[in-house]
């Protein structure tokens, strides 16, 4: 029974020497990674962190430090990782009552906030922050500017809002002068066609009124020719028929039937 009892001991001992051997591992992983941090290595400061967890997954440190190390980098899809990452440890930290961890994460969310421009999210986190460490100025600092670059932001798309609302104002304004414009010119160019019609009407009836004249003129031309004629005719009958009497009475004096008086 004690020799089970020395094994189990013994087993102890070196799953905790393992242990040790391990967090040592860790830690120094942490150090490098902290040291490249330092010196603005960003994504040799990430390596250190991932080798770190790949020893030990779970261990809070690393993984706080590969979310910093993530964010510097500015990178979209890293820093979606270090969001995720800070998201769990801010669950953790508040299901065992980290605060201090549950803080400092809550920062980091607040500064992807920042880059992001979501300045009502990030001034949220900084907010929470100060509640875990309501002595942390940094936090303080950053909520200040965060609400400050909210409202300039709030402000800028009221201006911008505005903008758009003038110039849509403007846009409807000129579509509506052009829409009476072209009004005026259809009916400007009705008119115009109205005014030809009614010119065409007008000179029409006035050929047919001047060729009425005319043919009434032609007519009273023709019939005073027509009786010049017939007078003329009558005349020359008429002489015809005196000049006729004369031969007949020059005939008759001549042949001595007349007598002279």
């Amino acid at each position: 029974m004690m020799k089970y009892l020395y094994l189990l001991i013994g087993l102890m001992f070196l799953s905790g020497l393992q242990a040790v051997a391990q967090d040592r591992k860790v830690r120094s992983f942490d150090r490098s990674g902290n040291s490249q941090y330092e010196g603005q290595h960003y994504q040799e400061a990430e390596m250190d962190y991932r080798r770190a967890l790949n020893i030990n997954p779970k261990d809070s440190v690393a993984r706080f430090n590969l979310a910093t190390a993530l964010i510097r980098q500015q990178d979209q899809a890293k820093l979606a990782e270090a969001d995720s990452l800070l998201t769990g440890l801010i669950m953790e930290a508040e299901q065992t009552g980290n605060r201090q961890l549950s803080a400092r994460s809550l920062y980091q969310k607040g500064e992807i906030g920042m880059m992001a421009q979501q300045f009502d999210q990030a001034a949220n986190f900084f907010k929470e922050s100060l509640k875990r460490n309501p002595t942390d100025h940094d936090a303080r600092f950053n909520y200040l500017l965060a609400k400050k670059l909210l409202k300039q932001q709030e402000q800028q798309q009221q201006d911008q809002n505005k903008d758009q609302d003038k110039d849509q104002k403007q846009d409807q304004k000129q579509e509506q002068q052009k829409q009476e414009q072209q009004q005026q010119e259809q009916q400007q160019n009705q008119n115009q066609d109205q005014k030809q019609d009614q010119q065409q009407e007008q000179q029409q009836q006035e050929q047919q009124q001047q060729m009425s004249e005319d043919q009434r003129q032609a007519i009273l031309e023709q019939n005073e020719r027509e009786e010049r004629e017939t007078q003329a005719k009558v005349m020359r009958r008429q002489q015809e028929k005196d000049d006729e009497k004369k031969r007949e009475m020059e005939i008759k004096r001549m042949n001595g039937t007349l007598k002279d008086w």
